[in-house]
């Protein structure tokens, strides 16, 4: 099997397998972790992945897949690195969605093929809109309709409104950061595997 559909097909597969599993195992239920910024990306990544993979002409939105990239990684990331203590830890579901997805996608950028155009230099900046968008939900929408927001860093009433400034504009510099590091690495054309 081709490693581009390997690795796509793993993607979809394991985001499948993780809706299924919390699905049927959790009390609260699939839908509200649709709130979540995880669930989000890692919807929005089996969408793209099964899209490329009915449609391969797809592969060339560099951008998105770019975008699609960033957005894993970088739940994975903030989950492993700040929440698992406050979660329900390396349940299945959570293994697939913040270690599996991301590592399968960042695999995907790095080591199949090669991108079809070149990325720009204002693509990263371009790719802030949906984790702005979802800031926008998490805070203003959430929190006006008197719901917690998805996590304790942007809750206001857990740490304050000082400190979820602080974690916006550290979240956004790390997603501009991150996003720049996946346009050197991506944007270097590769022959096609």
């Amino acid at each position: 099997m081709n490693p581009r559909v390997a690795l796509r097909i793993g993607i979809v597969v394991a985001v499948a397998t993780a809706l299924l599993v919390v699905g049927v195992t959790s009390e609260r239920g699939l839908w509200w972790r649709l709130l979540t910024f995880t669930y989000q990306a890692n919807l929005l990544a089996a969408g793209y992945y099964l899209w490329t993979l009915v449609r391969p002409r797809a592969h060339a939105r560099a951008g998105l897949r770019g975008a699609v990239v960033l957005y894993v990684v970088m739940a994975g990331l903030v989950w492993n690195l700040f929440l698992t203590e406050h979660s329900m830890g390396y349940t299945v579901a959570n293994l697939l969605l913040h270690v599996v997805v991301p590592v399968l996608a960042l695999c995907d950028w790095v080591l199949v093929g090669r991108l079809a155009a070149r990325l720009s230099w204002w693509q990263p900046v371009a790719w802030l809109l949906f984790p702005a968008a979802y800031l926008t939900l998490a805070l203003l929408v959430l929190n006006d309709a008197g719901r917690r927001a998805p996590y304790y860093f942007l809750d206001p009433d857990s740490v304050g409104a000082t400190a979820v400034a602080a974690n916006v504009a550290a979240l956004a510099a790390g997603v501009l950061a991150l996003g720049y590091a996946l346009l050197a690495v991506g944007g270097v054309k590769r022959s096609e595997v």
